[in-house]
């Protein structure tokens, strides 16, 4: 996959004998090769794929804005063209919500999903002083020290641009992901500290899939994940459902084995 700017995608670490595949989705303001040292430590075997938003990285060039229909579908189109393989998708804070969009929507294939630090819906939002969605921005914006006109205040550093968009980004998403329900493992991870996601928001999680659901907590904060402490606990968490994965890959491949092999009446 060429690492072209119009590319939602690319490969951030290949595997020559690749046997699976993590897909990560980097938290607001950051691109993908903001998490290529969380997932250095995942086996050779496992081939990582990151996403990045427009306005960053090797996406520099392109204006930060984007939404969350464009995103998914761009994200969609390219999983898709990859060659199957037991697939787990990773999301940081925002990433977690727009993993949980693309797996839903069926981007290429997704075995399991590991989110932390991210607020599970917009039912886990403090009800709001001022319901209007600007208003609702505002105070998103307010909690990571952005002005309320954001969005359109030259003054800011480009930097802090795009965490802006990001932000509204992730304002739309924590509605638009309300009603969306997978099938497969889920695993939500919180810091013991973050200011952002309250631990007790973490079993929130647990209703956007039908299939088996694991949380845990991890010494630190927001961005627990970034600390070796942290990068630890992604990888375990990580593994496991790749693990899973492999599993549930073995036990379709004897079914579809058992079903060629039997007489047909």
């Amino acid at each position: 996959m060429l690492s072209h700017s119009a590319d939602w995608t690319h490969v951030l670490r290949p595997a020559a004998h690749r046997d699976s595949r993590v897909v990560v989705f980097p938290h607001a303001g950051a691109g993908a090769e903001r998490c290529a040292s969380v997932l250095a430590g995942l086996p050779d075997s496992v081939e990582v794929v990151g996403v990045t938003l427009p306005g960053r990285e090797r996406r520099a060039s392109l204006a930060p804005r984007t939404t969350l229909t464009a995103a998914v579908s761009g994200v969609r189109r390219e999983l898709s063209a990859l060659a199957p393989a037991p697939t787990v998708f990773y999301g940081h804070s925002l990433g977690g919500l727009l993993a949980l969009a693309v797996a839903h929507a069926g981007g290429g294939r997704c075995d399991g999903l590991v989110v932390s630090c991210s607020r599970p819906g917009a039912r886990s939002l403090p009800r709001p002083r001022h319901p209007d969605a600007a208003a609702e921005l505002a105070e998103i914006f307010a909690l990571h020290r952005l002005p309320a006109d954001a969005l359109h205040d030259p003054s800011l550093s480009p930097a802090r641009q795009v965490l802006a968009h990001d932000l509204a980004l992730a304002r739309h998403a924590l509605h638009a992901v309300e009603p969306l329900r997978l099938t497969v493992p889920l695993t939500a991870l919180a810091g013991t500290d973050d200011p952002l996601v309250p631990l007790g928001e973490l079993p929130l999680w647990a209703r956007f899939t039908s299939g088996p659901f694991r949380q845990r907590r991890a010494q630190g904060g927001h961005f627990f994940p970034f600390t070796p402490n942290g990068q630890g606990v992604v990888l375990e968490e990580l593994l496991a459902s790749l693990t899973a994965a492999h599993a549930a890959d073995v036990v379709r491949g004897s079914a579809r084995g058992l079903l060629a092999s039997s007489p047909s009446r």
